[in-house]
């Protein structure tokens, strides 16, 4: 599967996602097919990170759109209740890819652990989504990059102990596990994207680079008209 796929496929659940947050709230095969899509999309930057002819360049842009698609992403969020919805996934995926940047430059591995626990802080701290799991998922993508079974292994790894541990050890009491049961249990269907990442075959594909950096902020949109005059 070339990179062009992987990237369709992540747009694609990444849609049906919203809408199942925003239109669709009751349906909850949505919000499992939406799972799919963060996986996908931390992958393809820490392929993009390897390719690219300038990181810094790709940064900035990833940067710049992170910041022009946080109206959009205000806009629907506010348009449905939510005040404060954070700050949208493009800015996990920009943090991500500045940790790259950086620990390509070392091999000293604690370095990297402290660059990597660095931002996947501040991700945490200006309430990214997807946060320091995020962050970590795009770094260990990149430092298992051509080993399918590292790269499974290492995605698994996160997802428990962001999803299931750490979640679990910290409650104190049994409806306290149940209220944040329903969306950990959702995010261990991301596990199926491996399937997709596993069978790249090291092909770009169609190049449509600028319609994968606009598609973000214009279906968020879509889904505010949508929102304004139909729902």
């Amino acid at each position: 599967m070339s990179l062009f796929w992987i990237k369709i496929i992540a747009i694609l659940t990444m849609a049906v996602d919203h809408l199942g947050v925003f239109v669709f709230p009751e349906n909850i095969y949505f919000r499992i097919i939406g799972r799919l899509s963060f996986p996908l999309f931390a992958w393809a930057i820490a392929n993009g990170s390897i390719y690219s002819k300038d990181t810094k360049k790709y940064l900035l842009r990833l940067f710049v759109l992170a910041i022009i698609s946080q109206i959009p992403y205000q806009m629907v969020f506010n348009s449905y209740g939510v005040t404060d919805p954070g700050l949208n996934i493009l800015f996990t995926l920009s943090l991500g890819l500045l940790g790259i940047i950086f620990i390509k430059d070392t091999d000293n591995t604690i370095i990297r652990i402290l660059i990597a626990s660095i931002l996947s802080f501040v991700a945490f701290v200006i309430n990214a989504n997807y946060g320091a799991f995020g962050v970590l998922c795009i770094i260990s993508f990149y430092r298992f990059f051509g080993s399918r079974i590292k790269t499974s292994l290492s995605y698994i790894f996160l997802l428990l102990t962001f999803f299931l541990i750490l979640p679990f050890s910290v409650s104190k009491n049994v409806s306290d596990i149940f209220e944040m049961s329903y969306m950990n249990f959702i995010q261990m269907f991301s596990i199926f994207s491996l399937f997709f990442i596993c069978a790249y075959n090291n092909k770009i594909g169609h190049k449509m680079k600028y319609f994968f950096y606009l598609f973000y902020p214009l279906h968020l949109f879509f889904i505010f008209i949508l929102k304004l005059f139909v729902f």
